[in-house]
């Protein structure tokens, strides 16, 4: 992707939303690769008699990600509420496979 242009010097709504659809992009490659460790957990979930759903797992990645939302300048709890989502749908699609 060609490097983004600060938001600052945007000039026109029409340039500013390619900014932020080129974000788009990056952040569904990212969940994509994302969903390939989701992947991966469930053969070493099966392998390790693991189940999908590890709620001290669960707790540690939202406090993790509060703190780097925090000290990244974003909203702690809007990161928690997408997180929680996205966990909740990777467990689901583990579930899927290993059975509750």
């Amino acid at each position: 992707m060609d490097a983004l242009l600060p938001p600052e010097t945007c000039h026109s709504m029409a340039e500013l939303r390619v900014q932020i659809d080129a974000l788009d992009v990056e952040l569904i490659a990212l969940l994509v690769a994302r969903s390939h460790y989701i992947d991966r957990a469930v053969d070493l979930k099966k392998a390790e008699g693991l189940p999908a759903r590890i709620t001290d797992r669960v707790a540690e990645v939202l406090g993790k990600v509060s703190a780097t939302a925090t000290a990244k300048g974003l909203d702690p709890e809007l990161a928690r509420k997408l997180w929680a989502e996205l966990i909740e749908w990777s467990i689901q699609r583990e579930i899927r496979e290993l059975g509750a």
